[in-house]
């Protein structure tokens, strides 16, 4: 496992740039948006509800659940200043659904369980990664794309929308890391998976933790690996675990080692597939 350090220095080279994020307006966002405007950044932040306080940055009023407001972010953020250089899909929400004891209605039905969290924890980051990608592509510097999972997308946990919705993220952004690196396109992609941290996800989580003498760490620890994976030109297709204040990189270090192991010889599902697609035509 890789453990890594981010200093100051590290968090250089920020002055001109252009930065969206998605649910900037508390939490692991706030701090995003408040870090990366004091590093000298233009951000633009996008979330259904004002931000606390006013700042040097640009809001713009969006529900990430709906794909005309997502595409008026980043078009905003163009026409204000000209280009995007990154973008943070962040945006996201507690469990909600219930799996064993479903709700009925007024004829006795049951109910579809609550989809809210599906919806916002990962087919609102895979909608704003393919808008950050549309919009980075052409650009010959390209970008860098952060995408918010969590650690518990790595393993059971009975929060199991919220859980769900994370593994998504996680799978979808190691298959969007890859598509970038064959298509050739100048996009970095990178995943993060904090652990327990003090944003509104729950509420008072922070007192609930103690009760049980865990700790959780403060939303500006994982906004500094936000703005390092951002910056930084050398981390490409990585999962960022983050707890404590520490940082470990686990695609490379134990995920794809795993899954090699796991498999044996011959070639991996990727390689079979683009021998298919290439068959194909």
């Amino acid at each position: 496992m890789t453990d890594f350090q981010i200093n100051d220095g590290n968090l250089t080279g920020f002055k001109g740039k252009v930065a969206i994020i998605t649910g900037g307006s508390s939490g692991i966002g706030l701090a995003t948006v408040e870090l990366l405007v004091s590093l000298g950044a233009l951000v633009v932040s996008g979330d259904i509800q004002p931000p606390p306080t006013s700042g040097e940055f640009l809001f713009v009023k969006t529900d990430v659940r709906s794909w005309k407001d997502l595409t008026q972010l980043f078009k905003t953020a163009k026409e204000k200043h000209g280009k995007v250089d990154y973008v943070f899909a962040n945006a996201g929400i507690g469990p909600r659904a219930n799996y064993l004891a479903l709700e009925v209605d007024e004829s006795g039905e049951p109910k579809e369980p609550n989809m809210d969290t599906l919806d916002i924890n990962l087919n609102s980051v895979v909608n704003t990664a393919t808008l950050a990608a549309h919009y980075l592509k052409d650009q010959s510097e390209g970008g860098s794309i952060v995408l918010m999972g969590s650690s518990t997308g790595l393993h059971p946990v009975r929060a199991i929308d919220y859980s769900t919705a994370k593994a998504g993220v996680l799978g979808f952004g190691r298959g969007l890391a890859r598509s970038v690196e064959v298509a050739g396109l100048p996009i970095r992609v990178n995943i993060l998976a904090p652990s327990w941290t003090a944003t509104q996800v729950l509420p008072d989580l922070k007192d609930l933790l103690a009760a049980v003498s865990e700790v959780c760490q403060p939303a500006s620890v994982v906004a500094r690996a936000v703005a390092y994976l951002m910056v930084t030109t050398s981390r490409h297709g990585e999962v960022i675990f983050v707890r404590d204040g520490k940082y470990k990189e686990i695609e490379k270090a134990v995920l794809a080692p795993a899954y090699q192991t796991i498999k044996g010889d011959g070639l991996s599902d990727d390689d079979v597939l683009a021998k298919v697609y290439a068959l194909a035509g």
